[in-house]
Order: C-alpha cells, then sequence, then structure tokens
C-alpha cells in the first residue's frame, strides 16, 4: 500500500478493510492463517502513516483519521493475540514502538478512551502478553509511564473502564529485567505507584476493577523494592513511608476473602559474627495471614532498613509521631478485631523503629527522651500475650536498643530482663534468638550483676536451667552460639566476681551443667566462629581454676576429652568415603595447641591455659574426683603439647 491509502477520500474504505480484518482474527483458526498474509506488515506500515497524519491533520478530517487508526490498533491486537509468529513480524517491523507513541502522543487514547484507548492498550497487551522479546522492547520504549497515567484515580470513568488491560499489561512488562531499570531512572514511576494506590485507598473504590489495580500496583511496587536498593532509596522519604501506613491500615481493616481467579480467560479482542555487637540490619517480618497487609509490611521495612535514608527518616518528627502513636495505643482484648489490626500495625511500626535504631545516637535518644513508649514496649509488646508477629518487631527493636552502654541499666530498671528471661522456652525461634541476644547484651553492661540474678533464680525452674535446655537441643546455628556465649558470661561472672554469690550458689547447689554447651561451641564452631571459641575457652577456665566445690567443674570438663557422644553430634562429612574418625574434644585441644589451620595465636595461648589450669588442679584432687580415662589423656595427650 502507497500513501493513497490513507488519503481523505481512502479512509473509510481502507478502515473497513482493517475492521473485517479485526473482526474475522478474533477466530483462533482465521488468526492463524493471516500470519500467512502481509496483514501484519500492511498494519504496522499504515498505523506508522497514520500517527504521522494525525500529527498533521485538521479538524475536518480527523475522525475519519481516528476511525482508521482504531481499527488499525484493533487488527494488530487480534492478529497478535496467542500468535508468536505474528508477534515477531509486528516486532521486526518497528510495530512495538509505534503502539508506544500511540499510547503517549494521541490525545484520543485519553478523551476517547473506549474505542481508541481500549483498541490501543489492547494491542500493547496482546503483542507482548507472554512473549519475552516483545515484552523486553516495549519495556525499552518507556511506555510504563504512559500505562501508570490511565490509573489515575481522578481519570474519567471511561478511563477507568482500561484498568484491567491496563493493569494486565504493567504486570506483564514488569515480570521482565529490563523494568527495575526503567524504575531506577525514573523515580517517578515508583512515587506514581504509591500516590495511585495510596489514591485508591483512600478514596476506598469498591469496584472489582479499582481493587484489581490496587493488588496489581501493591504486587509491582514490592517486588521492585524487593530487587532494587535504588528504588528503595527513592522512595526513603517521609512523604513516602507515611501513606504506605496508610495502605496498611486500609488492607488490616479489609477481610480477606479468597480471589476470583485472575487467570481467567480475558476477552481476546479489542481490549551473628564475629566482628563487635552492631544492631541488626532489616530482618524481614513474620509472614501474617493477610498477604496484602505483609507485603506493604514488607515495603515498608525494606524501605526503612535503607541506609541512606536513615537520617533522614529518623529526623522526620511526623513519622516518628506516627510510630509512637501506634506503640503508645492500648490494647484490648486479644479476641477484638481491632486489637488483631493494632498488633499488626504495632508490628510494622516496631520493625520500621528498629531500622531507624541502628546507631548509637538513634538508640540513645529514643531511650532517654522516651522512657514511656519504652516501658510500653517491655511490658506490652513483648508480652507473651501478643501474637508472635508483634512480640518478634517488638524484641528486635528492644535488643537494639540494648547495645549502647548508656541504655543497659535504664533497658534493666524497666523490666526487660525478667520479661525477656520468660521468653527462652519459647517455640518461635526469632523471638526466642531475640531474647537471648538482650540477655547477653545486658549482661555485659552496668545491669549484668541483676541479670545474671534474674537468670540463675528460680531453682530447677530458672531460665539458665531453660538455657541449658535450650542450647543442648536446638539445632539453629544462631540460637546455640548465642545461648553459648550468654552462658559464658554467666559462668565468668559467677565466679569470679563476689557480688555474685548468690549465683554462685545457685550453679553449686543445682549442679548446672556448664561444661558441655561450653565443649560443644569449642568443636562445632569454632572454625566459623573464632572469637565465640576463645570465649568458651575462656570461660571453661574460669571454672577449671575456681576454689569452692571446683571438683564438681573440674570432673565434667576433664570427662568430656573422651566423651565420644560429642564426637557423634558433628555434621556428618559430605564424603562418606573418607573414614576419618570425627574429631573429639582432645583431638580439638591439640589442634588449637598446636596452632593448626586458622587458628588464632591468642586461641592457642587460651587453650595451653586451660590445659594447665586442668593439670594443675587435677593434682590437686583425690583420685574419686577426677575422671580417670580423661585424666590418663590429659596427661599423656596434651600436658606434653605445653613444652
Amino acid at each position: 500500500m502507497d500513501d493513497s491509502a490513507t488519503n481523505d477520500g481512502d479512509l473509510l474504505t481502507v478502515a473497513k478493510v482493517f475492521k473485517a480484518i479485526a473482526d474475522m482474527a478474533r477466530d483462533p483458526e482465521v488468526r492463524q492463517a493471516f500470519t500467512q498474509t502481509d496483514a501484519a506488515k500492511a498494519s504496522c506500515m499504515l498505523l506508522e502513516r497514520a500517527i504521522v497524519k494525525l500529527g498533521e491533520s485538521g479538524e475536518s478530517d480527523r475522525a475519519e483519521r481516528v476511525l482508521l487508526l482504531v481499527q488499525l490498533l484493533r487488527c494488530i491486537c487480534n492478529i497478535s493475540a496467542d500468535n508468536d509468529e505474528c508477534r515477531a513480524q509486528i516486532l521486526a517491523l518497528g510495530g512495538i514502538k509505534q503502539l508506544a507513541e500511540v499510547v503517549r502522543n494521541v490525545g484520543e487514547v485519553w478523551t476517547q478512551p473506549l474505542p481508541v484507548g481500549q483498541a490501543a492498550f489492547g494491542a500493547i497487551l496482546n503483542v507482548s502478553l507472554g512473549n519475552s522479546d516483545c515484552t523486553k522492547a516495549l519495556v525499552a520504549t518507556g511506555t510504563l509511564a504512559d500505562h501508570l497515567k490511565a490509573l489515575q484515580p481522578d481519570a474519567s470513568h471511561d478511563v477507568h473502564a482500561l484498568w484491567l488491560i491496563v493493569c494486565m499489561s504493567i504486570d506483564n512488562m514488569c515480570g521482565d529485567e529490563k523494568a527495575k531499570g526503567q524504575f531506577e531512572d525514573n523515580p517517578d514511576l515508583a512515587l506514581t505507584i504509591l500516590y495511585i494506590l495510596s489514591m485508591l485507598t483512600q478514596n476506598e473504590l469498591d469496584s472489582s476493577e479499582a481493587k484489581r489495580v490496587q493488588r496489581t500496583l501493591l504486587w509491582i511496587l514490592c517486588e521492585t523494592l524487593e530487587k532494587s536498593a535504588k528504588v528503595r532509596v527513592q522512595l526513603g522519604t517521609p512523604e513516602s513511608v507515611l501513606p504506605l501506613f496508610g495502605v496498611l491500615e486500609y488492607y488490616l481493616a479489609q477481610a480477606e476473602t479468597p480471589e476470583e481467579d485472575e487467570d481467567e480467560d480475558e476477552d481476546e479482542g479489542d481490549g551473628n559474627g564475629e566482628k563487635e555487637d552492631q544492631p541488626q540490619p532489616p530482618s524481614k517480618p513474620i509472614p501474617q495471614a493477610n498477604r496484602y497487609a505483609d507485603a506493604v509490611t514488607q515495603a515498608i521495612v525494606g524501605i526503612s532498613g535503607e541506609d541512606d535514608v536513615l537520617e533522614a527518616l529518623f529526623g522526620s518528627s511526623s513519622l516518628i509521631t506516627r510510630l509512637f502513636t501506634i506503640l503508645a495505643t492500648e490494647r484490648g482484648t486479644a479476641d477484638d478485631e481491632s486489637t488483631k489490626q493494632l498488633d499488626a500495625m504495632a508490628a510494622t511500626a516496631a520493625l520500621c523503629l528498629g531500622n531507624l535504631a541502628r546507631t548509637d545516637a538513634h538508640c540513645i535518644k529514643l531511650v532517654s527522651k522516651h522512657p514511656v513508649l519504652i516501658e510500653k514496649l517491655v511490658h506490652q509488646w513483648f508480652s507473651a500475650e501478643v501474637n508472635v508477629r508483634t512480640r518478634h518487631a517488638a524484641s528486635g527493636l528492644l535488643k537494639n536498643l540494648c547495645l549502647p552502654a548508656a541504655n543497659k541499666q535504664t533497658m534493666a530498671d524497666l523490666g526487660l530482663a525478667k520479661v525477656a528471661a520468660k521468653s527462652i522456652g519459647t517455640a518461635v525461634i526469632p523471638v526466642q534468638a531475640n531474647a537471648i541476644g538482650i540477655l547477653r547484651h545486658l549482661s555485659t553492661g552496668e545491669p549484668a550483676f541483676s541479670t545474671i540474678l534474674e537468670l540463675v533464680r528460680g531453682g530447677k525452674e530458672s531460665a539458665l536451667k531453660e538455657l541449658l535446655q535450650v542450647v543442648k537441643q536446638t539445632d539453629i546455628d544462631g540460637i546455640r552460639c548465642e545461648g553459648t556465649r550468654l552462658l559464658a558470661l554467666v559462668a565468668k561472672r559467677a565466679y569470679l566476681q563476689d557480688e555474685l554469690q548468690e549465683a554462685k550458689d545457685v550453679l553449686d547447689t543445682e549442679r548446672l551443667d556448664l561444661a558441655t554447651p561450653l565443649v560443644r561451641l569449642i568443636m562445632l564452631d569454632g572454625q566459623r566462629h573464632p572469637l565465640l571459641q576463645q570465649e568458651s575457652l575462656v570461660a571453661l577456665t574460669v571454672l577449671a581454676a575456681t576454689d569452692a566445690n571446683s571438683s564438681r567443674h573440674l570432673y565434667d570438663i576433664i570427662k568430656l576429652l573422651t566423651d565420644a557422644q560429642l564426637s557423634s553430634l558433628l555434621p556428618t562429612p559430605e564424603d562418606d568415603s573418607v573414614s576419618t574418625p570425627p574429631p573429639s574434644f582432645t583431638s580439638t585441644l591439640q589442634r588449637l595447641m598446636k596452632q593448626e589451620g586458622n587458628t588464632w595465636a591468642q586461641t592457642t595461648l587460651q587453650a595451653k591455659s586451660l590445659v594447665k589450669q586442668l593439670h594443675s588442679n587435677a593434682r590437686h584432687r583425690a583420685a574419686s574426683n577426677v575422671d580417670a580415662d580423661g585424666l590418663a589423656v590429659l596427661e599423656t595427650e596434651l600436658v606434653p603439647l605445653l613444652e
């Protein structure tokens, strides 16, 4: 076809021809037959010319040219539906760029959305849906911003009729890896999605189309935030985070019902380490039943966890006030629906505030300026009466607040140690880990004595006994290591400081086995955590050197030198053909004393100090107070290495 095909006299005739093709192509068999014709080529060539002519035309012939444009778009839409061969032809002919140009430059897409917009977005969707090459080309045109324009809540009712088609197209584009770059290069995209999402939840539009837009934009926003730190930083302002709390509140108030099948056939027609303790980085919250609310929480946590936005968010009085207001609210009865919603809001607020409390200055300011809020966190949100998600979030925040030395005594005075001690035995692993971490932090500063006494009080029901059981039974590396470090602190302080005589008396009276978990850590985790290994060696040395009732600890440690059961706890080698016997406590000490592998020099010195202490004290004990087999190993296999 030449230019004469789009002259004034031929416009209606050509439009009728392509309308007929579009109508016939609704039939799948006929559609495939059109692949063997020049239908795709003719449509793309005329579409390019039609766009140019629309830019030049006056009012007199514009209606006819728009009619032709609609029929060309319908033709491309219908012949490309589920037809990859035809899609490849359209892509090669530059049809993808032309379709993007239509929605960007043809005003009738927005002023006449039902005939023109529907045909344009329908063509874009059918050409690209499920076809990676066409989708990549579409994303590269930058038409994502044009799609978002169609989802503005204040658009006309006719534009709202396009929402399902537009959402499907956006969803398809954002599944391509190149879409992340579009968001990163154009900060307005994520901001626009957030604005539309916020407006839709505020307007509470009840139509199925509005809910579809909400769901689609929510998933796109959350998936993009998860993939791109740059986009998280773009949204790292109070003006972005605050609306997300409004969106969260909206979804929490909605009773989530099973969704209708969103994949129905659409009309194919037109339409823990060795460094010094540091505040924890953002961790994913425990999932909740309401997946939409969960997605919003993930977004807030991801944004607030970025270092580049830390100061801006913490310095926002409006955001901090919003968080404080949520956390300061009094809970009602557990089965009350408003209480459940408050618990979920409090979990998100605590996670967000925990991410902002990642510097000593922030932590100190929160504790010194807001003790009433901290007390609320301790006694209301870390309470066993609250759901596990909220307890996890609150305990994580409290653990960060315990890190600065200036905060430790205040936190202890607010009763944190007692509440944390009660959570040691919980079956919820994240809460248990936070509780143990809190107690260890409090045991390293000014409130160390009161914290350790809180652990040992209770006799057979003491928190320390529960901790020993947890460390013995857990297969969670972080809990075993953190718990054993806490045990090492208790052992060292109880037997070295006179102020903790009560704690020492309890340990001796209850005959608690402190040696076994310390030895296990040395054997199991020493290669990965040499600092923890060294701490355990120091604690064992203290136990071996104590005067009062020291024979019990001495006996336990020496007996463990020949305890085969300890070796059975080690992981099985991946290569079953290797017949090397598993290391024992004795062979581990030998390796450390010889400074083999990556052993630290100070660890070697500490291992030798332990052996020397064991040997010295064993010589002054009656034979009945020392395990004979262990003593023999000590004297023949370890003591010679001291020379």
